[in-house]
């Protein structure tokens, strides 16, 4: 009888069977950096200065989609900037950080415009020349851009067509360097990836960092005003921490990742699930020595 027991405790440690429970963790987990605020004071999330909104404040109100609060940036005809500075780290040689935006533009938003109006950018340390890399919305694509043919060579990728009143719902992914070869950039939109592995001409760094800036940001040939509004915005060291802290995971991929590898298996589960039956192997050896002893004395 105290043999059978032992086999069936083996065999129900040994056995696959459901994760064990963990405790809870924020949306995000450790590999969220940062996320805007948006229960609260929004515009407290970022740094702001003068000159990144000289043409015109982000204003705070009601998210259109009715996830809390949202900002709204608006230019009018020759006006070019309205940004804020996310609080997170410097792209430097070497590092990758997951991006998430989820916006809607206006109803009324010049997507067919021929000059750049940018959403999104991570900008060189240099105060002269277009950024290494940006989102913009452009001759009717959501794209990626970056250069201006001066100092760098300039070019555009596209992302996803687009509309007036569209959401903008994307993550991207930054690898970022200066060597041609290593810099890339990634995107999922709305769920899909449609970029991958896109190496900018010049890399992703034109000098020791870039530093990100979300808005709007237009070239002041545009005679029609533009308005969007920004739901959410986060960064994170994998796409997944991103993807959670979103409102509503409104940018979740199931398709693959680089880093997919690391992040979907830890097999943190079966180390414990191991670790368990190794220390409970141990105390049934112990107990069945005590048994052997104690039936011994009983003969004698």
């Amino acid at each position: 009888m105290i043999a059978a027991g032992i086999v069936a405790v083996l065999v129900g440690l040994l056995a696959p069977g459901p994760a064990l429970a963990s405790s809870p963790t924020p949306p995000g987990g450790d590999g969220l950096i940062w996320r805007a605020d948006d229960g609260g004071d929004m515009l407290g999330s970022f740094q702001r200065n003068e000159y990144n909104e000289q043409d015109g404040a982000p204003r705070e109100v009601s998210s259109p989609s009715g996830h809390g609060q949202a900002l709204e940036f608006s230019l009018q005809g020759g006006d070019q900037r309205s940004e804020l500075l996310p609080r997170v780290p410097d792209g430097r040689e070497g590092d990758v950080y997951y991006y998430g935006y989820r916006g809607r533009l206006a109803d009324d938003f010049p997507v067919d415009a021929q000059r750049f109006q940018i959403i999104m950018q991570w900008h060189h340390y240099g105060d002269e020349g277009s950024p290494p890399v940006a989102i913009a919305v452009q001759d009717g694509r959501l794209m990626i851009t970056g250069g201006d043919n001066d100092r760098n060579e300039a070019y555009q990728q596209a992302i996803a067509p687009i509309r007036p009143g569209d959401e903008i719902d994307i993550i991207v992914r930054i690898v970022f360097s200066r060597d041609p070869e290593k810099g890339t950039v990634d995107v999922w939109s709305g769920g899909r990836r449609t970029v991958t592995a896109f190496h900018p001409p010049d890399g992703t760094l034109y000098d020791d960092g870039d530093y990100m800036k979300v808005g709007l940001y237009r070239s002041e040939d545009l005679s029609d005003p533009a308005s969007l509004t920004l739901d959410d915005v986060a960064v994170g060291r994998t796409r997944q921490a991103v993807d959670a802290a979103m409102v509503d995971q409104g940018a979740s991929s199931a398709q693959g990742t680089p880093d997919a590898g690391t992040e979907e298996s830890t097999g943190s589960d079966s180390s414990l699930r191991t670790g368990l039956a190794v220390g409970t192997l141990a105390l049934i050896g112990a107990v069945v020595a005590v048994v052997a002893v104690v039936r011994r004395r009983q003969r004698l």
